[in-house]
């Protein structure tokens, strides 16, 4: 086994090779003049089982991705894993207008004839995985999320930011060993709303919101407002995915947030909680 790095996730790259104990290779990047990238491999991978891990969090990365399938496919490498902690288009699922692409489905089935099986950290929506000729494999970030706050809350309840995502909420709730709710909007006018958990109060208490992905943060943010409206003491924003579009963690701090954490499937700010642990035990799994 060797692990291939990519541009985007050379730390999480080498935590997962000194955990596994797998040798790391050199991987050179770099762009020409016009944008393309180069890409080289600096190791010798001919019969071996390549791991390659790199986060899709820009175009480019994407581009590199392939570019390093095909590199290793050129080297004759036994196998190929793409592990991509957090997988580029995967929320363009569905076609909501004609003209429209699934686009997922055309990453889908470039995947599918590059490499050999793919692993992600909590996708949208698990079923893109039918779209996939190849396994799809997931790991789960949100009980590593639970446990990095678990000794900063009293008294705590998890949330999750609608009904959708309840199962998060409650897998977050089984490491905090707490009770677990998820906020539902009531709208009374085109300008009033109000969020609120479905069944539990928050009065006097912490909590702890988690969600997959947080992008541009205005939901989140008002929920946060209107939960510390309600009586909540400490309310700590998580997810695995901090994409955080433009201001959105101000938004977050404006309405209230005491902390926002996020893992590094997506590099930002607050990206404090590793998937080392997570990559490298569906590694383990499969050699």
């Amino acid at each position: 086994m060797i692990i291939i790095p990519g541009s985007k996730s050379q730390k999480l790259a080498k935590n997962v090779s000194e955990i596994l104990d797998w040798p790391l290779s050199r991987t050179e990047t770099k762009s020409f003049p016009d944008g393309e990238k180069y890409i080289r491999i600096h190791s010798n991978v001919e019969n071996e089982d390549a791991i390659i891990i790199q986060t899709q969090n820009t175009q480019d990365a994407i581009i590199e991705s392939i570019l390093l399938c095909q590199a290793l496919k050129e080297e004759n490498a036994k196998s190929i894993t793409l592990v991509v902690p957090y997988l580029a288009y995967a929320r363009q699922d569905k076609k909501f207008n004609k003209g429209e692409p699934v686009s997922i489905i055309a990453f889908a089935k470039i995947y599918s004839q590059f490499c050999d099986r793919i692993i992600t950290i909590n996708p949208h929506e698990t079923h893109i995985e039918q779209f996939f000729e190849i396994p799809f494999i997931y790991g789960n970030a949100i009980p590593k999320l639970a446990e990095s706050v678990k000794s900063e809350l009293n008294n705590p309840v998890v949330l999750s930011p609608d009904k959708g995502a309840i199962e998060l909420a409650k897998e977050a709730s089984n490491i905090l060993e707490c009770e677990y709710d998820y906020l539902e909007k009531v709208r009374y006018s085109p300008t009033e709303i109000s969020i609120a958990p479905k069944n539990l109060d928050v009065k006097g208490r912490d909590v702890l919101i988690v969600d997959d992905i947080i992008s541009t943060g205005g939901t989140m943010a008002t929920a946060i407002s209107m939960l510390k409206e309600q009586g909540a003491n400490k309310v700590i924003a998580s997810c695995v995915h901090p994409v955080l579009i433009n201001d959105a963690l101000n938004k977050l701090y404006n309405g209230g947030a005491d902390q926002v954490i996020g893992t590094d499937t997506y590099a930002s700010e607050v990206s404090f909680v590793s998937v080392d642990t997570i990559v490298a035990d569906v590694l383990k799994e499969l050699y």
